[in-house]
């Protein structure tokens, strides 16, 4: 077994994942009292909670170079594209859409996510962490998804919005509405759908043998 090059990182990592898992539970109780405080009156995501999110985008980030560096399991093509999704609907995309329903749905699909996956980085042994993980992104990837790709082609139609931004959307729209349906969710229910009893579990123990 090949030795993680960021091996003697391994307590920084972990404090960050307790961080992070922290600080997305904070969001997510934030916008759940922020909406029931205004209720039935919709409110508009506060820039405090933005901000936050923007610095959890960051430890993401940190994810991502661990990622290329071998450090960490993971899709690199699909967590570039995820957070540079994430980075524009949060500096671009939302903050021209005041008081619109996108920005709270938008924010909330990626607080239950990332909720519900840091305890699995933080238990890696324990199975139920695991399948909350592979469950979860059932619900809130359908619901992020097209709370983007809405909230901007909103953008996309304003007159005013600059010609890099559009094209910035365009992409938005094309791996949202094309590229998420038919590669990225499929893949989810691939993992998920197992968990639940709703498809068979591959076996593991058949392949093994069959390399032996």
């Amino acid at each position: 077994m090949a030795k993680k090059p960021l091996a003697p990182l391994g307590p920084l990592f972990t404090v960050l994942n307790w961080v992070a898992c922290a600080g997305w539970s904070y969001v997510l109780y934030q916008l759940l009292t922020n909406q029931y405080s205004s209720y039935p009156n919709l409110t508009d995501v506060d820039e405090h909670v933005q901000t936050v999110v923007l610095g959890l985008e960051v430890i993401c980030i940190v994810e991502v170079v661990r990622i290329v560096l071998g450090d960490l399991p993971g899709n690199l093509v699909l967590g570039l594209v995820l957070h540079a999704i994430r980075f524009t609907a949060l500096t671009q995309i939302l903050p021209r859409l005041q008081n619109h329903w996108t920005g709270p749905a938008v924010i909330a699909s990626w607080a239950v996510t990332e909720v519900t996956r840091y305890p699995m980085y933080i238990f890696p042994k324990s199975e139920a962490c695991r399948s909350v993980r592979m469950v979860v992104p059932l619900f809130t990837f359908p619901i992020g998804a097209f709370s983007e790709a809405y909230g901007a082609f909103l953008v996309l139609s304003t007159e005013d919005t600059p010609s890099l931004l559009k094209m910035a959307i365009w992409i938005v729209l094309f791996v949202n509405g094309v590229l998420g349906p038919t590669m990225a969710y499929p893949a989810l229910l691939k993992k998920g759908l197992p968990v639940v009893g709703l498809a068979k579990k591959r076996d593991t123990t058949q392949s093994v043998k069959k390399t032996e």
